[in-house]
């Protein structure tokens, strides 16, 4: 666990130093205090090792919302998704920085970096083959920590209601353990995962 902590650590301070070189020509948004609600759908993907990973189980479409705050830059915001035709789901509680820059009274492009907290679910009702062992969705590691990073452009109508899309690209370290006590294996599983959500939003800002 020690050195899968330690790889999270180094991969969330690679893309900070990667996030630095900003755009010059664009102008940040100044506004001081930020809340806004929004409509998530699209797709979420991930890789974890040893068969029990959230992502391994949860990959798919999926749709859901997202409520957030922001003061200047930081962002704190809870995301809820529901993976379609699937028994699954997934909260996630993210902090960091969330800000966009504006190239005009409508287009903007949106860069966020986060580290998560994630609460998933797997329903019972799931089962598949792992390592010669049959295993239900109960079975599965649903909570852990991880950070993401993107950056996609949004769309501003109508002055509080915007479309846009962020692509991330995240790294996750799952706990053994499961929604109903401690599993048959005391294995964490780490991995890369990806969204692509669209959204629609709402947002109030001073």
């Amino acid at each position: 666990m020690g050195f899968r902590a330690a790889r999270l650590a180094l991969c969330a301070a690679a893309i900070s130093l990667c996030l630095g070189s900003l755009p010059t020509t664009a102008r940040a948004d100044g506004r001081f205090f930020t809340v806004w609600g929004s409509g998530l759908v699209g797709g979420v993907t991930g890789r974890g090792d040893g068969g029990v990973d959230f992502f391994d189980w949860a990959s798919g479409g999926a749709g859901g919302f997202e409520i957030g705050a922001r003061i200047l830059f930081i962002g704190a915001y809870v995301n809820y998704l529901n993976f379609f035709g699937k028994d699954a789901s997934l909260w996630s509680f993210n902090m960091g920085g969330d800000t966009a820059w504006n190239f005009n009274q409508q287009w903007a492009l949106v860069f966020r970096l986060a580290g998560s907290v994630y609460f998933g679910s797997i329903g019972d009702n799931e089962t598949r083959m792992v390592d010669g062992q049959r295993i239900s969705g109960n079975q599965v590691n649903t909570r852990g920590i991880g950070f993401k990073a993107g950056l996609g452009p949004r769309y501003t109508f109508a002055k509080f209601f915007s479309v846009g899309i962020t692509p991330q690209i995240g790294y996750h370290l799952f706990f053994s353990g499961a929604d109903e006590g401690v599993i048959a294996t005391d294995n964490d599983s780490s991995g890369w995962d990806f969204e692509g959500l669209a959204y629609l939003r709402m947002a109030f800002g001073i």
